[in-house]
This record gives structure tokens, sequence and C-alpha cells, in this order.
């Protein structure tokens, strides 16, 4: 298969290989990440998997596959953001990096690069800095209100609280930040810096770099300081080089320049929301059969055949970019200027299938919240 080689070819020296998706959720993305990892690990000496999920939450992980007590399907679930841990692909992933602890002395460990509680609650991120923290008046009061519940309960239950709650809430987070700041602990000061960013998310300024973005390109940063190579896994917006809307991305904020390969689909199932009113996550979910406007890569990746196809941007195929203005998300294009300034490389899958029950799981954690009457002020 052309993949393996290509990314042999593309690892070279490197220390950050960038695996991008075209949309989440889906099996063939995760399996073909899974895949070129343990190459990666195997013939090229990485020793880390970063991935687009809580920070916090992935300590529990990285625990796990050293070794640490547990089921893979309860810490797949709990300690990997966004519902991504909840499927066959990442809980074998898992099992591999353990088996493979268990079994060599080079080591591979796990990160979560992202904000806290699915980027909605501070409270994942609070508990591990008080669990390593000298416990001071206050703390339990700050465990309490920081646990806002699930993603979309979260961030509804926010938005509902009254000002001089959401006031406190956010003096007692900046309080801890500040008690993060001066710790000699690299963890806690992470977790601190994520609830840092997270504050910030709250109000994102109007340009620039996202604060999200921002911290995720510090924790690879951070990671890198304790592994020589690593893997970072992520939406395809977040990994490229380039920016998106104007904005900085993570694959642009590095410094150093990862090597980027974006994944891109040609039919299948594709999630569209359609948002009800401005309130947090009262969106309508959709599932639709992907169909190609002429305008995006994904046309024309079609051309070059097979179940999976692999364009090496360092030497695209002529016409690749002609007429073509971006790369499909969320049924809505991203704009790209320059794709091999943006990518590496681009795999193409001709058809995919999402995630058994990821579909069903979305619609129902949206419509649960989403319907829900806003309360009276």
């Amino acid at each position: 298969m052309v993949l393996p080689q290509l990314a042999r070819d593309l690892a070279g020296d490197a220390r950050v290989v960038a695996l991008g998706e075209g949309a989440h959720n889906i099996t063939e993305f995760y399996e073909l990440k899974d895949e070129l990892f343990r190459l990666l690990v195997e013939e090229h000496g990485f020793t880390a998997f970063v991935m687009e999920s809580g920070f916090a939450e992935g300590l529990s992980v990285n625990a796990w596959i050293h070794g640490g007590p547990g089921e893979v399907g309860d810490v797949a679930r709990d300690g990997i953001t966004y519902r991504f841990g909840e499927c066959e692909p990442m809980r074998r992933q898992l099992t591999w990096m353990r088996r493979w602890n268990a079994a060599n002395p080079a080591k591979v460990s796990f990160y979560g690069m992202d904000l806290p509680g699915s980027s909605t609650s501070p409270g994942p991120a609070v508990r591990a800095c008080l669990d390593r923290l000298p416990e001071l008046p206050g703390d339990e009061e700050l465990r309490r209100i920081s646990d806002l519940g699930g993603r979309t309960e979260a961030a509804i239950r926010y938005q509902r609280m009254p000002a001089a709650a959401q006031a406190r809430l956010r003096t007692l987070l900046r309080d801890l930040v500040e008690r993060t700041a001066a710790h000699d602990d690299g963890i806690v000061r992470r977790c601190g810096a994520s609830i840092d960013a997270f504050l910030a998310e709250l109000d994102v300024p109007a340009a620039g770099p996202c604060p999200r973005e921002v911290f995720m390109a510090d924790t690879v940063r951070w990671v890198l300081e304790r592994e020589e190579r690593i893997v970072v896994s992520a939406h395809n917006a977040h990994v490229r080089r380039t920016p998106l809307h104007g904005r900085p991305m993570l694959g642009g904020l590095l410094g150093e320049r990862p090597v980027v390969i974006g994944m891109t689909y040609g039919s299948g199932p594709e999630v569209r929301f359609t948002q009800r009113s401005p309130r947090p996550f009262d969106c309508e979910v959709t599932l639709h059969e992907r169909a190609l406007p002429a305008n995006a890569v994904e046309s024309r990746l079609e051309r070059l055949g097979g179940p999976v196809a692999v364009a090496d941007l360092r030497h695209a195929p002529a016409g690749l970019y002609d007429g073509v203005d971006g790369t499909l998300a969320a049924g809505g294009l991203d704009p790209v200027d320059d794709f091999p300034a943006a990518y590496d490389a681009l795999v193409h899958v001709r058809r995919v299938t999402r995630v058994p029950g990821a579909f069903e799981r979305l619609r129902a954690e949206f419509d649960t919240q989403s319907r829900q009457e806003p309360e009276s002020p």
C-alpha cells in the first residue's frame, strides 16, 4: 500500500507527525491513524500519541496504558473527551499501547491536548489540580461549582447561572490558575493553563488565534519537552499549518514545522448542525449522504481511484488544485488557499462509515439539552 511508504518518507527526522480527519467519528479514519501510529512507533521510534481531547482527562488514559487498573472501555469513555473514545478502534489502539508498554523497554504515552470537559466544563482540570495541591479553604466549594456536567449540559448550565454566580466561579478559577502557575509540578501547571484557556474561551477575541488553539499548541510543545517524537491527532482544521478564516491554527502555531497528513472522504454519512436559537447547543442534528461540490478538493481526489487514494502534495498530480477552494467539513467548505503550505499529503477514503451509535448519541445529547426551555431571569 502507498500510504505506509509515504508515512515513512514524510516522517524523516520530523519530531511531529500530525494526522488530521475531515470529520469526527469516522471508523476508517480511526483505523488509518492506528495503523500509522503503530508504524511510526515500531519503525521510527515515536513515543507518544497526542489527541484532540482533554489534557486533564487524558492523565487517566496514560496511567492505564502504563499498566494502571481498570477496563479499557471505561478508560476510553471517561478519559477521552467529546465521546471520541466510545468506539472499538480507539479501544483497540489503547489496548495495543498497553501491550506494547508491557513488552518493550521503550514506552509509549498518551496525552490529551485540549480544554477540559469537552471545552465546556472546567471541572476535570479543577479536580486534577486540587488533587495535587495542598488543600486551602474554599477548595471544596470550587470542586462543587466547577463540575458543570457533560458537554451540552455544562454549556447550558453556565449560561443559566445568575451573573453573580458566574462571576464567583470565574474568580475562584482565576485564583486557582495563580496557585498552579507557582507550583513545581508540570502537570499541575498545564492543568492550570487549561483552566486559563477555558476562561479565555468564554470571551474569544475577535482576531488572532483562539485561546483553544494556543493552548493545544502550547501543550504539544510541552509534550515535546518530554518526548522525542510524537503523533498528533485532530481535525484537519486544527492540524493544518495555514490560518483558517484568518485565524492561526494549532499546526501553524507550533513553531517547529510539523509533518501534516490530512484525511478526507468522498461518500458516506455526513453530520450537519442547524442552529435553532442563540442558546448554546440549540441545534438540530441531522445525518445526510455526502455530496461533493466541484470546488472541494475531495472531488479531485476521487479521480485518483482506489478505495484509499494518497496525494503527496510535494509532488501533486497536475490539475489537483485548479478551481479548488478548500476541503469539506460538516457540510461546508473550510477554505484552503495553498494546499502544500497547509498539508504535506492528503489521504482520501472513497467511502466511509460512521462509528456505530455515534450519531445517535450525538443527536440524543443535543436534543435532550437544547429543547429545554430557558429559565426565567
